[in-house]
């Protein structure tokens, strides 16, 4: 009587029975089999806002690192070469050869004076490494202090705004300034001629100079180039 009562109510039962052939389900465990597909099924599609929210936040708020950087910083701008010089890689490759040669210098000295010490080195094989370690060291400021303003690239910014130059560090490394256009001395203000061999690169709000060659560098885009320096006297 309950089973009749069961299929006769609900069609799921009878289908149910149908297919698989088998006795119809209790009242109660067809309920509690219902109760919970129902929960299985609000659970799985969720708060009905939820998603539309996320949605909307992933597309409109965007995090603090991407907003775009400020156009005078040199970074999210474009550049175009404006001059090279070819030979910087070799200044590169001396400056570091030069720092290797001291540091192999300086770390031989301490075992020379310790044999020396112990007498088992004569005295004329320290003072012979100590003016070798001295006049590498000597020989390392001077070639870096060179080395370190020469430059390698001159660019301009597409908008016209910005020059970077890029120049060795110590270590032999690349370094990049940018500054204002308006910042960059021209040629004639600071009192340089078309055949000296080295030109000065210099800004109104610096006091470092910077020097580049046009007999042995290459000015890939001429007009840019009097844009920055002004003519040649």
């Amino acid at each position: 009587m309950e089973t009749g009562a069961v299929i006769s109510l609900c069609p799921q039962v009878r289908l149910c029975c149908v297919m698989s052939g088998g006795p119809a389900p209790s009242l109660g465990k067809f309920l509690r089999w219902e109760l919970r597909r129902t929960a299985w099924t609000k659970e799985a599609a969720g708060p009905p806002r939820s998603l539309g929210t996320s949605v909307c936040l992933r597309s409109h708020c965007a995090p603090p690192d991407a907003a775009p950087q400020k156009a005078g910083d040199g970074k999210s701008e474009e550049f175009d070469v404006v001059y090279r010089f070819p030979g910087i890689k070799y200044c590169r490759v001396l400056s570091r050869l030069k720092l290797l040669q001291t540091a192999t210098t300086l770390l031989v000295l301490p075992p020379v004076c310790y044999l020396h010490l112990q007498q088992q080195l004569p005295q004329a094989v320290l003072l012979y490494t100590a003016g070798i370690a001295l006049f590498a060291g000597v020989m390392l400021y001077g070639m870096s202090y060179f080395f370190r303003r020469i430059i390698g690239l001159i660019y301009l910014s597409r908008s016209g705004r910005t020059v970077k130059v890029a120049h060795l560090t110590f270590w032999g490394r690349r370094n990049d300034i940018c500054c204002p256009l308006e910042k960059v001395m021209t040629l004639d203000e600071v009192g340089d001629a078309r055949g000296e061999l080295l030109l000065q690169f210099r800004r109104c709000d610096s006091t470092e100079i910077l020097y580049f060659t046009i007999k042995y560098g290459q000015i890939v885009d001429r007009q840019k180039f009097l844009q920055i320096f002004g003519e040649l006297q």
